[in-house]
Protein backbone atom coordinates (compact mmCIF):
# COMPACT_ATOMS: atom_id res chain seq x y z
CA UNK A 1 0.00 0.00 0.00
CA UNK A 2 1.32 3.74 -1.17
CA UNK A 3 1.76 5.70 1.83
CA UNK A 4 -0.54 9.22 1.65
CA UNK A 5 0.95 11.92 -0.60
CA UNK A 6 1.51 14.22 2.14
CA UNK A 7 3.89 11.40 4.17
CA UNK A 8 5.45 10.95 0.42
CA UNK A 9 6.37 14.64 0.34
CA UNK A 10 7.09 15.04 4.04
CA UNK A 11 10.14 11.91 3.35
CA UNK A 12 10.96 13.94 0.66
CA UNK A 13 11.58 17.42 2.31
CA UNK A 14 13.48 15.78 5.03
CA UNK A 15 15.66 13.79 2.62
CA UNK A 16 16.62 17.13 1.33
CA UNK A 17 16.75 18.37 4.91
CA UNK A 18 19.51 16.29 6.06
CA UNK A 19 21.23 17.13 3.18
CA UNK A 20 21.59 20.96 3.53
CA UNK A 21 22.27 20.16 6.93
CA UNK A 22 25.47 18.26 6.23
CA UNK A 23 26.39 21.34 3.31
CA UNK A 24 25.82 23.66 6.35
CA UNK A 25 27.19 21.89 9.55
CA UNK A 26 30.42 21.50 8.22
CA UNK A 27 31.50 24.52 7.19
CA UNK A 28 29.88 26.58 10.17
CA UNK A 29 31.51 24.23 12.71
CA UNK A 30 35.20 25.30 10.85
CA UNK A 31 34.59 28.65 10.44
CA UNK A 32 33.52 28.66 14.45
CA UNK A 33 36.54 26.78 15.45
CA UNK A 34 38.44 29.59 13.22
CA UNK A 35 36.97 31.92 15.43
CA UNK A 36 38.12 30.92 18.71
CA UNK A 37 41.85 31.70 17.75
CA UNK A 38 41.79 34.40 15.88
CA UNK A 39 39.27 36.54 17.93
CA UNK A 40 42.66 37.92 20.20
CA UNK A 41 44.21 39.68 17.12
CA UNK A 42 40.51 41.08 15.53
CA UNK A 43 40.33 44.25 15.03
CA UNK A 44 37.98 46.49 17.03
CA UNK A 45 35.42 48.13 15.24
CA UNK A 46 32.27 50.58 16.05
CA UNK A 47 29.18 48.51 16.53
CA UNK A 48 26.22 48.89 14.77
CA UNK A 49 23.10 47.71 16.37
CA UNK A 50 19.71 47.00 14.72
CA UNK A 51 15.85 46.72 15.98
CA UNK A 52 13.27 44.94 13.78
CA UNK A 53 9.90 44.49 14.04
CA UNK A 54 8.11 41.74 11.82
CA UNK A 55 4.29 40.97 10.76
CA UNK A 56 4.05 37.23 9.18
CA UNK A 57 1.46 35.46 7.58
CA UNK A 58 1.80 31.20 8.17
CA UNK A 59 0.97 28.50 6.88
CA UNK A 60 1.14 25.04 8.52
CA UNK A 61 1.73 21.07 6.94
CA UNK A 62 2.77 18.15 8.26
CA UNK A 63 1.19 15.88 11.21
CA UNK A 64 0.82 16.25 15.19
CA UNK A 65 -0.07 13.34 17.34
CA UNK A 66 -0.93 13.15 20.95
CA UNK A 67 -1.53 9.92 23.08
CA UNK A 68 -3.07 7.93 19.74
CA UNK A 69 -4.92 11.11 18.32
CA UNK A 70 -3.10 12.24 14.56
CA UNK A 71 -4.32 14.90 12.75
CA UNK A 72 -2.50 15.52 9.14
CA UNK A 73 -2.41 18.98 8.20
CA UNK A 74 -1.56 19.73 4.50
CA UNK A 75 -1.83 23.04 2.86
CA UNK A 76 -0.96 24.04 -0.30
CA UNK A 77 -0.03 27.63 -1.31
CA UNK A 78 -3.02 28.15 -3.03
CA UNK A 79 -5.09 27.25 0.18
CA UNK A 80 -3.15 29.58 2.08
CA UNK A 81 -5.63 31.86 3.18
CA UNK A 82 -7.22 28.85 4.79
CA UNK A 83 -4.96 28.47 7.49
CA UNK A 84 -3.83 31.80 7.45
CA UNK A 85 -3.63 33.42 10.98
CA UNK A 86 -1.07 35.85 12.42
CA UNK A 87 3.15 35.62 13.45
CA UNK A 88 4.91 38.73 14.81
CA UNK A 89 8.40 38.72 15.11
CA UNK A 90 10.86 40.91 17.21
CA UNK A 91 14.34 41.26 16.93
CA UNK A 92 17.87 43.26 17.84
CA UNK A 93 20.99 42.50 16.20
CA UNK A 94 24.34 43.49 17.19
CA UNK A 95 27.84 43.19 14.81
CA UNK A 96 30.90 45.06 14.71
CA UNK A 97 32.05 43.77 10.86
CA UNK A 98 33.68 40.23 12.32
CA UNK A 99 31.33 39.15 15.20
CA UNK A 100 27.61 39.52 15.60
CA UNK A 101 24.61 38.51 17.95
CA UNK A 102 21.66 38.44 17.34
CA UNK A 103 18.34 37.86 19.66
CA UNK A 104 14.52 37.30 18.11
CA UNK A 105 11.33 36.47 19.40
CA UNK A 106 8.61 35.15 17.22
CA UNK A 107 5.10 34.33 17.96
CA UNK A 108 2.86 32.37 15.64
CA UNK A 109 -0.74 31.35 15.92
CA UNK A 110 -1.52 28.50 13.33
CA UNK A 111 -4.86 26.69 12.13
CA UNK A 112 -4.81 23.60 9.49
CA UNK A 113 -8.10 21.30 8.79
CA UNK A 114 -7.67 17.95 6.78
CA UNK A 115 -10.24 15.63 5.65
CA UNK A 116 -10.04 11.97 4.67
CA UNK A 117 -11.86 8.90 3.86
CA UNK A 118 -14.56 11.14 1.89
CA UNK A 119 -15.40 13.56 4.17
CA UNK A 120 -16.15 11.59 7.10
CA UNK A 121 -12.98 11.91 9.14
CA UNK A 122 -12.39 15.63 9.85
CA UNK A 123 -8.80 16.60 11.75
CA UNK A 124 -8.75 20.25 13.31
CA UNK A 125 -5.66 21.40 14.33
CA UNK A 126 -5.18 25.11 16.48
CA UNK A 127 -1.54 25.79 17.77
CA UNK A 128 0.06 28.70 19.20
CA UNK A 129 4.09 28.70 19.24
CA UNK A 130 6.77 31.01 21.12
CA UNK A 131 10.17 30.75 19.59
CA UNK A 132 12.93 32.53 21.31
CA UNK A 133 16.50 31.99 19.55
CA UNK A 134 20.00 33.50 20.31
CA UNK A 135 22.61 33.42 17.59
CA UNK A 136 26.65 34.03 17.50
CA UNK A 137 27.86 34.87 14.48
CA UNK A 138 31.18 35.26 13.03
CA UNK A 139 32.11 36.31 9.48
CA UNK A 140 34.12 34.72 7.28
CA UNK A 141 33.88 36.78 4.35
CA UNK A 142 33.12 40.35 3.42
CA UNK A 143 29.39 38.52 2.60
CA UNK A 144 29.47 35.17 4.68
CA UNK A 145 29.13 34.72 8.07
CA UNK A 146 28.98 31.15 9.98
CA UNK A 147 25.80 31.13 12.85
CA UNK A 148 25.76 28.68 16.23
CA UNK A 149 22.53 29.53 18.12
CA UNK A 150 20.42 28.19 20.92
CA UNK A 151 16.62 28.10 19.70
CA UNK A 152 13.46 27.55 22.67
CA UNK A 153 10.37 26.38 21.00
CA UNK A 154 7.12 26.43 23.28
CA UNK A 155 3.89 25.03 22.05
CA UNK A 156 0.43 24.92 23.19
CA UNK A 157 -2.00 22.36 20.92
CA UNK A 158 -5.35 21.43 20.52
CA UNK A 159 -6.32 18.53 18.67
CA UNK A 160 -9.78 17.49 17.59
CA UNK A 161 -10.69 14.83 15.05
CA UNK A 162 -14.47 14.64 14.14
CA UNK A 163 -15.92 10.97 13.35
CA UNK A 164 -19.41 10.74 10.85
CA UNK A 165 -20.70 7.10 10.69
CA UNK A 166 -21.35 6.41 7.28
CA UNK A 167 -24.75 5.28 8.30
CA UNK A 168 -26.41 6.25 10.87
CA UNK A 169 -24.69 10.03 9.85
CA UNK A 170 -23.94 9.14 13.98
CA UNK A 171 -20.87 12.03 15.14
CA UNK A 172 -17.78 11.02 17.42
CA UNK A 173 -15.54 13.94 18.99
CA UNK A 174 -12.28 13.22 20.35
CA UNK A 175 -10.10 16.08 21.39
CA UNK A 176 -6.69 16.36 22.93
CA UNK A 177 -4.75 19.20 24.46
CA UNK A 178 -0.91 19.44 25.43
CA UNK A 179 1.40 22.08 26.17
CA UNK A 180 5.57 20.83 24.94
CA UNK A 181 8.92 23.49 24.82
CA UNK A 182 12.24 21.94 23.85
CA UNK A 183 15.67 23.94 23.59
CA UNK A 184 17.91 23.07 20.12
CA UNK A 185 21.37 24.26 19.52
CA UNK A 186 21.88 24.83 15.43
CA UNK A 187 24.02 25.42 13.11
CA UNK A 188 23.64 27.86 10.16
CA UNK A 189 24.84 30.22 7.49
CA UNK A 190 24.17 33.71 6.95
CA UNK A 191 24.70 35.45 3.20
CA UNK A 192 23.92 39.08 2.79
CA UNK A 193 25.09 41.22 -0.20
CA UNK A 194 24.13 44.94 -1.13
CA UNK A 195 23.10 45.35 -4.77
CA UNK A 196 21.77 48.74 -5.10
CA UNK A 197 21.63 52.24 -3.61
CA UNK A 198 20.23 51.54 0.12
CA UNK A 199 19.41 47.91 -0.82
CA UNK A 200 20.61 44.65 0.53
CA UNK A 201 19.51 41.21 -0.18
CA UNK A 202 19.86 38.55 2.66
CA UNK A 203 19.71 34.34 2.99
CA UNK A 204 20.48 32.76 6.14
CA UNK A 205 19.56 28.97 6.56
CA UNK A 206 19.87 26.83 10.03
CA UNK A 207 19.73 23.29 10.90
CA UNK A 208 19.79 21.64 14.26
CA UNK A 209 18.15 19.44 16.99
CA UNK A 210 20.43 16.35 16.53
CA UNK A 211 18.40 14.70 19.32
CA UNK A 212 18.95 17.12 22.28
CA UNK A 213 16.00 18.62 21.97
CA UNK A 214 14.20 17.70 18.89
CA UNK A 215 15.30 15.09 16.23
CA UNK A 216 15.40 17.96 13.63
CA UNK A 217 14.64 21.25 13.55
CA UNK A 218 15.68 23.96 10.59
CA UNK A 219 14.73 27.36 8.67
CA UNK A 220 15.37 29.53 5.75
CA UNK A 221 14.87 32.63 5.78
CA UNK A 222 15.29 35.50 2.64
CA UNK A 223 14.32 38.87 2.96
CA UNK A 224 15.08 42.46 1.06
CA UNK A 225 15.89 45.00 3.35
CA UNK A 226 15.99 49.42 2.46
CA UNK A 227 17.80 51.22 5.08
CA UNK A 228 17.76 55.10 4.86
CA UNK A 229 20.68 57.55 5.70
CA UNK A 230 18.06 58.30 8.95
CA UNK A 231 18.32 54.84 10.07
CA UNK A 232 15.00 53.99 9.60
CA UNK A 233 14.03 50.78 6.89
CA UNK A 234 11.77 48.53 5.66
CA UNK A 235 12.38 44.56 5.18
CA UNK A 236 10.25 41.98 3.01
CA UNK A 237 10.68 38.58 3.10
CA UNK A 238 9.87 35.08 3.38
CA UNK A 239 10.45 32.57 6.25
CA UNK A 240 10.10 28.41 6.67
CA UNK A 241 10.70 27.14 10.00
CA UNK A 242 10.74 23.09 10.47
CA UNK A 243 10.99 20.87 13.31
CA UNK A 244 9.96 17.15 13.91
CA UNK A 245 9.88 16.67 18.19
CA UNK A 246 8.61 13.45 19.64
CA UNK A 247 8.35 13.04 23.61
CA UNK A 248 6.80 9.81 25.53
CA UNK A 249 6.52 6.01 24.53
CA UNK A 250 4.62 5.80 21.14
CA UNK A 251 0.92 4.25 22.34
CA UNK A 252 1.08 5.58 25.60
CA UNK A 253 -1.50 8.31 26.53
CA UNK A 254 1.51 11.06 27.13
CA UNK A 255 2.92 10.57 23.84
CA UNK A 256 3.30 13.42 21.64
CA UNK A 257 4.66 14.62 17.86
CA UNK A 258 5.14 17.20 15.72
CA UNK A 259 6.34 17.05 12.98
CA UNK A 260 5.91 20.00 11.16
CA UNK A 261 6.63 22.83 8.41
CA UNK A 262 5.56 26.59 9.07
CA UNK A 263 6.16 29.14 6.05
CA UNK A 264 5.07 32.71 5.14
CA UNK A 265 5.65 36.06 3.89
CA UNK A 266 6.86 38.78 6.24
CA UNK A 267 7.07 42.75 6.35
CA UNK A 268 8.48 44.92 9.09
CA UNK A 269 10.35 48.51 9.94
CA UNK A 270 13.90 48.50 10.92
CA UNK A 271 16.07 51.14 13.17
CA UNK A 272 19.65 51.14 13.01
CA UNK A 273 21.68 52.97 15.23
Amino acid sequence: MNPPSYLRARRCQRAIVLVAAVAAVLPACTLLLAASSSVASAEEARWQHTLVLYGMGAAIDGEAQIGDLSVPVDVSISELFDALEFGAMGAYRADNGTWSFTVDATYMGLGGTSETDRGLVKGDLDLDQVTLMGTAGRRWTENLEGLFSLAYFDLSTDLKVSTTAPVSGAVTVRTASVDASWVDPMLGLHYGRPFADDWRFNLRGDVGGFGIGSDLSYQVFANVHWQSDGGLGAVLGYRLIGFDYEDGNKGSPGYQRFDLTEQGPLLGITYTF
